[in-house]
């Protein structure tokens, strides 16, 4: 509904609002700053994207979707869903007597051809990150 209100210009033909947001949101999480390496990261992730109802955009496309299309529809996004989870508190405090850690593990699959150090297998490339 917001990408409807929000929109301006010609309909997308190669990309959707949910695929800018997904590329948004991955270029975030993974601290890219190009619009190459965006792109090099979605085309990596592929598999995963499919899943999310989610495609790789082309480098282009991106650009002209980030440079015509107000960024008001993400604002009104976020506001929406803090609203939303603002009134979903629990309703009881939770208390741990010692210290509480919170650790995750996580693999990323890069490019082998952008990063050779990070060579797996013959065909593969990742890194482990870890968090704690």
């Amino acid at each position: 509904q917001l990408a409807k209100v929000h929109h301006v210009g010609q309909k997308f033909r190669a990309a959707s609002r949910w695929d800018q947001f997904i590329a948004i949101l991955m270029s975030q999480l993974s601290c890219r700053q190009s619009l190459r390496d965006i792109q090099s990261n979605l085309e990596c992730q592929q598999e995963k994207l499919s899943h999310l109802g989610a495609k790789s955009i082309p480098r282009s496309t991106l650009a002209r979707i980030n440079e015509q299309q107000p960024a008001a529809l993400y604002q009104q996004l976020f506001y929406k869903l803090l609203k939303y989870y603002e009134h979903s508190k629990v309703a009881h405090k939770f208390r741990f007597k010692n210290p509480l850690y919170s650790l995750d593990a996580s693999h990323i699959d890069l490019s082998l051809s952008l990063c050779e150090w990070a060579k797996v297998h013959d065909s593969k490339a990742s890194m482990k990150l870890s968090i704690g």
